[in-house]
């Protein structure tokens, strides 16, 4: 579409050279110019309307990763994964202390920053924080585990998410007696990186889960 309107200016441009010496009125000239003009510019207009109005390529379930930081379309909103997709299309998306099953169709994956500069060339920190965050993962499970075993695991789970700056995670303990639910919460109160925590609402999970803020 663009170079037919490019070809019909240079042929416009070859007319105006041809009959140069000949008796062809500077206004014809001006507004043969004027039309031309006009003609690219719509051309480049449709152009650019097409280009925005192109879909976005969808992602495939392989191209997902836990932490990886995503926009939910439909939301207008960035979190990170934290399920993979099943069979249908469907996971789970953590926003914060929100946590939403969403279309793996209503996401986009979003580019993290490079962070580079002279207070990384002498140390690695930077480097090791950026790695942590992209592989901490803002939901642990400890359904399973013994209450020795899932503090264990809980504990070296919550000093990586803190070092990986994470807002808030997500423990599942699950329901059952509540013995481990209740270990947890006191596990929580004594750690030194934890602000606050409180069960799971409607939608979150229940009193299976409970949401745990940084300070």
């Amino acid at each position: 579409m663009l170079k037919e309107a490019k070809d019909y200016a240079d042929q416009t441009m070859k007319d105006f050279h041809k009959f140069g010496k000949s008796n062809i009125s500077v206004s014809e000239m001006e507004a043969e110019r004027a039309r031309l003009r006009e003609r690219i510019q719509k051309t480049e207009e449709k152009l650019s309307l097409k280009k925005e109005q192109a879909p976005k390529k969808q992602l495939k379930p392989s191209e997902l990763h836990l932490g990886d930081s995503v926009r939910v379309l439909s939301l207008n909103l960035e979190g990170s994964v934290s399920s993979l997709p099943d069979a249908k299309g469907n996971l789970f998306v953590q926003m914060g202390i929100l946590r939403s099953q969403v279309k793996l169709s209503d996401l986009e994956l979003i580019d993290e920053p490079v962070i580079t500069g002279k207070n990384f060339s002498k140390s690695g920190a930077g480097k090791i924080k950026m790695s942590k965050s992209a592989s901490v993962s803002t939901e642990i499970n400890l359904i399973g585990m013994t209450v020795d075993e899932a503090l264990a695991h809980l504990d070296k789970y919550l000093d990586d998410a803190s070092l990986a700056h994470l807002p808030s995670v997500r423990i599942v303990h699950g329901k059952g007696t509540g013995a481990l639910r209740k270990a947890v919460h006191t596990h929580l109160k004594r750690c030194k990186y934890v602000k606050s925590f409180r069960l799971g609402e409607f939608g979150e999970g229940d009193a299976g889960v409970t949401i745990a803020e940084f300070k």
